[in-house]
């Protein structure tokens, strides 16, 4: 049966130890406390989760964990994504190897290619893994976006590309990726990856997000996700709510590490350890303490769920 992307997946960021290298066991507890908090599946080493940074052992590791910590109870989304096709084939062979459910890619990076040469490459990645394959297009890291003409494409002659993340600052690409792919294949997941866009995006009819937050703030998004999937009230009262935390993305630059220390400071894992080059970190676990310090208390975030 194959996979539907929907509903409210956390990018899962990537806890390290002391000393830098994969905190095993506290990845384990953040994804059995994201399943407990009934998210719908769940995205390891993404851009939350620092994919640049791991070598293919450190990826196979932490994809491994993943898979025993989930334990079959919702799917696995690995990010595969490298430099080439070549490097993204490879992460992705190693992927269905540690038994995850389908693999989320970017086009390749760095090089500026034809859209000819996306497709293929989406379509290599897909003949690597043997599992479906979203497409993840994020222009503002790649300044290459994937063209409403290409997702058409992906989304009629390659059954193996079941969906596509957006993480778009324009709700107007998400309009137009719905136009070009749903006429033609309506299983066609579409989701986005700015929280801040969640209800535009989906009551134009996306199908959810893939969310960084959801690691700081799971019940929040997950009960903005539900109310607007199921037509239940509290959409408004949940969005601002998950409004109210989005300067995290402020915290640092780039923005992982703030959220990491976010998380930290908040006690969803247990130390702000990062391999990406944020500048001193003072300043940033300053910033994530004082963010975290007039937000909801752990305890009670936990009590509500």
């Amino acid at each position: 049966m194959m996979m539907k992307l929907s509903g409210l997946w956390p990018a899962l960021l990537t806890p390290l130890t002391e000393g830098g290298d994969v905190d095993h066991p506290a990845l384990a507890a953040l994804v059995e406390d994201l399943v407990l908090r009934r998210v719908d599946g769940v995205v390891p080493l993404g851009s939350t989760g620092e994919f640049t940074e791991f070598n293919a052992a450190e990826r196979r590791a932490v994809l491994e964990t993943v898979v025993r910590a989930v334990d079959h109870r919702v799917p696995v989304l690995a990010g595969v994504s490298g430099l080439s096709t070549a490097e993204t084939c490879g992460h992705a062979t190693i992927a269905a190897e540690a038994g995850v459910d389908a693999v989320l890619a970017l086009p390749p990076v760095y090089w500026k290619v034809s859209d000819d040469r996306i497709f293929d490459h989406f379509v290599s990645v897909a003949d690597a893994a043997g599992l479906p394959v979203v497409v993840y297009d994020f222009p503002g890291l790649t300044a290459q976006p994937l063209a409403p003409a290409l997702l058409r494409r992906l989304a009629v002659e390659e059954p193996r590309v079941i969906g596509a993340k957006l993480t778009v600052r324009d709700v107007m690409a998400v309009t137009a990726a719905l136009a070009a792919t749903r006429p033609h294949r309506p299983d066609f997941s579409i989701v986005t990856g700015f929280e801040d866009l969640i209800p535009a995006a989906m009551w134009a009819g996306a199908d959810g997000a893939i969310s960084g937050m959801a690691n700081v703030i799971p019940d929040e998004l997950v009960a903005l996700v539900d109310a607007l999937e199921n037509g239940r009230p509290g959409a408004t009262e949940s969005h601002r709510a998950v409004m109210a935390d989005f300067d995290i993305y402020g915290l640092s630059e780039p923005a992982i590490p703030g959220i990491k220390a976010a998380a930290a400071a908040l006690g969803r894992i247990p130390r702000a350890n990062w391999r990406l080059d944020a500048g001193p970190e003072g300043p940033v676990l300053d910033a994530a303490a004082a963010w975290a310090a007039v937000r909801q208390p752990t305890s009670q975030r936990k009590d509500a769920a």
